[in-house]
């Protein structure tokens, strides 16, 4: 039987599941994967409990040649592959074993958003000469105490996305991130500058839909003292608050109810894609450092409005973009850089 790639698509990157694998009897012409900066301080952080020490040795930029000898599923099919390899040492006093390290391992574009992870198994040279040789053998089996081992995964970019980031995020540790480059991407993929205004619509739920311009004003790093009267709903208290401030300017000729806040999204340099918490609340003011709508009442033609919303982050990550989506059925994501 003929060697085959297997493609299967790692949450650990942002992807679902899915993945297929194919050969060619002609080798394509390899090009020439270009190196891209990247932090590679080594960090520490936890693997199951087990501590470990993370160091990236690489990120390519390839060309969707690299894989002509493969087939893809189609939702891969236009964007652009990336390959991260990172080394793992086992610090701890037992082994790990069956390690998934691909699946914590994450490139996140200029807009915050992970790539689509693709775990490459037993590829043979004459299907994808173009992919590096590292990047053929997938999870080591092991790693015994005080070993080491290389994982490499390819991850797929939307296309005009660039890298940002390159994170590590497991169950139980905390983030790590190390910066591609300056850490935003070469700019541009859609992400406009802090502070920069946007149109938009609300539905006045009266059937008017209403211009609305949005101004992101603050992302402040709050505490998690901060909500101790409050249960979360997503279980949040472990986590580190985020506050986002947006100002919101009545263009049109309605009254607007101001609910804007619930369609805020948080991207982090982690690749988390979070939205509003909801917090219940147990008696009194709500949460001092976030404010939820100033002032409290409708938002009537030519007036403003600010509102805050809350978003938790694991420790170590952190805001890299802000979104906002009104309503109507041509509505489109508006994203700014967090900072």
């Amino acid at each position: 039987m003929a060697a085959v790639a297997l493609l299967v698509l790692v949450t650990g990157c942002g992807g679902g599941q899915g993945g297929a694998g194919g050969t060619t009897s002609t080798p394509p012409a390899k090009p020439a994967a270009r190196p891209l900066p990247l932090g590679t301080e080594a960090r520490r952080a936890t693997w199951k409990q087990r501590p470990v020490q993370i160091t990236p040795k690489s990120l390519l930029s390839g060309s969707r040649a690299d894989l002509a000898g493969i087939r893809l599923d189609d939702e891969l099919k236009d964007m652009d592959p990336y390959f991260l390899t990172v080394e793992f040492s086992n610090t701890g006093e037992l082994a790990m074993d069956r390690p998934n390290l691909a699946d914590t391992l994450s490139v996140v574009g200029t807009n915050g958003v992970s790539g689509k992870g693709v775990m490459i198994l037993n590829v043979p040279l004459a299907t994808a000469p173009a992919l590096p040789e590292h990047c053929r053998k997938g999870n080591p089996a092991t790693v015994p105490a005080g070993g080491t081992a290389e994982v490499c995964v390819l991850v797929m970019l939307a296309k005009g996305q660039e890298p940002a980031t390159v994170a590590y995020s497991a169950e139980g540790s905390d983030t790590v991130v190390w910066k591609v480059g300056d850490g935003l991407g070469g700019g541009g993929g859609g992400v406009l500058p802090p502070g920069t205004p946007a149109e938009a619509a609300v539905d006045d739920s009266k059937g008017h839909l209403v211009p609305i311009k949005a101004t992101p004003k603050t992302v402040r790093a709050g505490d998690p003292a901060d909500l101790s009267r409050f249960k979360a709903g997503d279980g949040g208290q472990d986590l580190v608050p985020y506050y986002v401030t947006i100002e919101y300017l009545n263009t049109g000729q309605y009254d607007v109810y101001p609910g804007m806040q619930d369609h805020v999204w948080l991207q982090s340099a982690g690749g988390k894609q979070v939205r509003p918490v909801i917090l219940l609340d147990l008696g009194g003011p709500g949460v001092a450092q976030c404010p939820r709508t100033v002032p409290d009442t409708m938002v009537k033609p030519n007036a403003t409005v600010r509102q805050c919303s809350i978003h938790m982050l694991p420790k170590g990550d952190e805001p890299a973009t802000i979104s906002y989506k009104g309503d109507g059925a041509d509505a489109k994501w508006i994203t700014w850089r967090a900072s």
